[in-house]
């Protein structure tokens, strides 16, 4: 049996009505227990999804409060439970008066996010879906709310699935052909396992196209400028704004703390922030401001990887390499001080933009982009954004990054191959729900308010 538990669902008192929620088995033989019943009415039977008003005692010696209750059948409510919305005055004595005679009739209080686990636990939602819930609460404007209820109406889950579907065709052909190759069950090969893979990594990459951004504190997109000390972040800055903000010297380390420019052109404006770049710190002041570029980096604003273009191919791809693969999505490089005697290729990171702060050159094309790039807020300029947590975009792009792995490296073996395609699949199943670990769904309800 679900024990029956209650919460308040609507803004705390007082308020001119108020509504309380109370789920699981028995649910409204508890609430039945606070009806007044007197000798000319027999006690009210509530049926299935007919409001019917009560009288519910909620003190020793005052009069009775009026309350509507609705009835949901066990398989017709939110969570899957029976349960029982109840609308009543919402004066903060008649409400605890209410909640304690609920807690003195066996049920009890619900958790944070208790009514929305039992919905996930219950199969009545996936995961993705429950999330969308605190999402939806959270939302700053009109287009983060209709982008969370899109994913609250399961159209992430939809394109997840669809893409996990399609990964499960291409793991179950590669491991069949490694099982039973004796058998003439052929592995699709190296060309036979791109040309499958193709199509879902585009999938992904237009599932990815729905995120509605965030914005930040300044109202602003938001675009950040990470890189080694002296890599020339900071004259970028100053070339792309057009104002000397940042503090430019030769020694490595002089930004030791974020510094905000706005860049401005046809009609739009971007945030950039300068963050000091990655090393050892030399006190407790500059260990805080590492700290929280790190965390601004963990995030989810695109990357401007800033590199000198005056170091050895061999040292680039020594940095390339220790950029966390989960982050590589968001990452674009950028080449700087090319006006010097540049050691870089042309046939080396040809996506990266290649400019020079002192000459000019290539700063205005960059700065076109970067309001291209970074001014995208699908949530207002596209109709079918959706609403990523966090968590949800981490797994996804971690997805994407192991599938482009997988088709990079198909070569290797059938092997790694299949190694590869459980780890994308993993995380899929992770946003969804169907793998997702005890401790990671308690941190994720936590989050919710209470009566949700």
């Amino acid at each position: 049996m679900e024990e029956v538990i209650f919460a308040l669902s609507s803004p705390p008192p007082p308020a001119s009505l108020a509504m309380i929620r109370l789920d699981g088995d028995a649910a409204a033989a508890h609430l039945q227990s606070l009806v007044e019943e007197s000798d000319r009415d027999p006690l009210p039977i509530l049926e299935a999804r007919i409001p019917r008003m009560l009288q519910l005692r909620w003190d020793e010696v005052a009069p009775p409060t009026p309350a509507l209750a609705v009835l949901w059948r066990r398989g017709a409510s939110w969570t899957g439970n029976e349960g029982v919305e109840v609308v009543l005055p919402g004066a903060t004595p008649i409400i605890d008066g209410v909640l304690a005679r609920l807690e003195r009739a066996g049920a009890r209080p619900a958790t944070p996010g208790e009514f929305t686990r039992r919905a996930f636990v219950n199969g009545r939602i996936d995961l993705s879906s429950a999330e969308s819930v605190a999402a939806l609460i959270e939302a700053e404007d009109q287009a983060a709310i209709v982008a969370a209820r899109r994913v609250l109406d399961g159209e992430l889950a939809q394109g997840i699935r669809s893409v996990a579907s399609s990964l499960l065709d291409v793991l179950a052909i590669t491991e069949a052909g490694l099982d039973f190759s004796e058998q003439e069950v052929e592995s699709p090969g190296t060309t036979g396992a791109r040309r499958l893979l193709q199509p879902i990594l585009l999938e992904i990459d237009q599932l990815l196209e729905r995120r509605q951004s965030t914005e930040v504190a300044s109202g602003l997109p938001r675009i950040l400028l990470w890189g080694l000390p002296n890599a020339g972040k900071s004259s970028l800055l100053n070339a792309l704004v057009q104002q000397q903000l940042a503090i430019v010297d030769s020694a490595p380390g002089t930004t030791t703390d974020a510094v905000r420019g706005v860049l401005e052109g046809s009609g739009r404006s971007l945030e950039i922030l300068d963050l000091p770049g990655e090393r050892w710190a030399s006190g407790q002041i500059e260990a805080l401001a590492l700290e929280r570029a790190r965390v601004l980096i963990g995030g989810d604003d695109p990357v401007l990887w800033v590199i000198d273009a005056s170091r050895d191919v061999i040292d680039i791809e020594r940095e390339r390499s220790q950029l966390p693969s989960e982050l590589k999505h968001r990452f674009r490089p950028v080449l700087c001080q090319c006006d010097r005697t540049s050691k870089v290729p042309d046939d080396y990171l040809t996506e990266a933009y290649r400019v020079s702060s002192m000459t000019g050159e290539g700063i205005e094309m960059l700065r076109q982009e970067l309001l291209n790039w970074g001014i995208r807020t699908p949530g207002q300029q596209r109709s079918d954004a959706l609403r990523f947590t966090a968590r949800q975009w981490h797994l996804v792009t971690g997805c994407r990054d192991l599938l482009a792995a997988a088709i990079d490296e198909a070569d290797a073996g059938p092997e790694l191959l299949v190694e590869d395609l459980k780890g994308a699949l993993r995380r899929l199943e992770e946003v969804t729900g169907e793998s997702t670990p005890e401790h990671v769904l308690d941190r994720i309800f936590s989050r919710f308010c209470l009566g949700k």
